[in-house]
């Protein structure tokens, strides 16, 4: 399994503009094959702050989604909000445990 988790820092606040941009964009990624988890959240103390945490099945399904028909519109809606950082990570997990 591959885990993305991150935050991008915006130059404008995460106002319903923008999570309306992110609804739209999780909604197309979740009906994507090997798509487990999609999420941008809000980050409630810093108003500027978009969470990101995402669950493939596969580094191949990852990268295919990269290529996906929704990923432009969404890369224009990005550029208006002028992302000053990015700190996102992705992890290959090997074990899983439920808690």
């Amino acid at each position: 399994m591959i885990v993305i988790a991150g935050t991008l820092t915006l130059g404008v606040v995460v106002d319903e503009s923008v999570l309306d941009a992110c609804r739209t964009m999780m909604n197309a990624t979740h009906a994507e094959k090997g798509c487990v988890a999609y999420v941008f959240s809000a980050d409630p103390v810093n108003d500027h702050t978009l969470r990101v945490f995402e669950q493939w099945e596969s580094i191949e399904d990852l990268e295919a989604h990269f290529e996906a028909p929704h990923m432009p519109p969404f890369r224009e809606a990005m550029a208006q909000w002028n992302v000053t950082g990015k700190d996102i990570t992705r992890f290959t997990v090997t074990d899983t445990v439920r808690m």
